[in-house]
């Protein structure tokens, strides 16, 4: 077993690594979104082939976790940290998996010229990833009020997400969208639902990290 010193470091090299994991999975949802509403196929193809980084952080991650838990048998607090990390990866690959989609999207409209702008929802993908950046933020800072934060901006993603399946039902009984991007530009919508609800599963973790309580 390692000195508490190096233990310590050992720690912070994986907070290090998870916050990375976040910005770059945080810059596909912008690259993904812009890919789409631009039906940019060369940068819906980089961030498609670019989410194997997020693939490889999260494998390298969850070595370096599996590691410390066998070297050195931590325990309580330490051991929800270690245990934390490891639940918020799998969220963040998931995020990641869901920037790569929405980039698909743009490739499965890439015959069309159509575009049709919906506000809200460049509203989620913002209020998206500031979820994700507080989340992270909170767990290197051990903020509780800021984690719980993150679960109540869950709301407005929501909020967001009704605005928008509206604004494209009556575009459509309007003919002032094409049905094919119509439908295309929902799904996205719903990636960012769900990118929403995994950032809110991460300030869970960060929480259960701190408290020992998980809901």
């Amino acid at each position: 077993m390692t000195s508490r010193k190096q233990f310590d470091q050992e720690l912070a090299s994986l907070k290090l690594n998870l916050v990375q994991m976040g910005d770059l999975v945080i810059r596909h949802i912008n690259e993904g979104l812009d890919s789409f509403v631009r039906l940019d196929v060369d940068l819906a193809n980089q961030v498609i082939i670019s989410d194997k980084a997020v693939n490889e952080y999260e494998h390298s991650i969850e070595k370096n976790c599996l590691g410390i838990i066998l070297r050195e048998q931590p325990v309580a607090s330490d051991l929800r940290l270690i245990t934390a990390v490891l639940k918020m990866i799998t969220d963040l690959e998931r995020i990641g998996d869901h920037a790569a989609d929405i980039s698909k999207m743009a490739l499965f409209m890439e015959k069309t010229q159509t575009y049709y702008r919906v506000d809200d929802i460049f509203g989620m993908m913002n209020v998206c990833q500031e979820m994700i950046r507080h989340a992270l933020e909170s767990f290197v800072a051990s903020d509780l009020v800021l984690a719980q934060s993150v679960i109540s901006a869950d709301d407005t993603v929501d909020h967001l997400f009704e605005k928008t399946k509206k604004h494209v039902a009556n575009a459509l009984r309007n003919a002032a969208v094409d049905a094919d991007y119509a439908i295309y530009l929902m799904m996205v919508a719903k990636y960012l639902e769900r990118i929403g609800d995994h950032a809110v599963n991460i300030a869970e973790w960060v929480i259960f990290s701190m408290t020992g309580e998980h809901v």
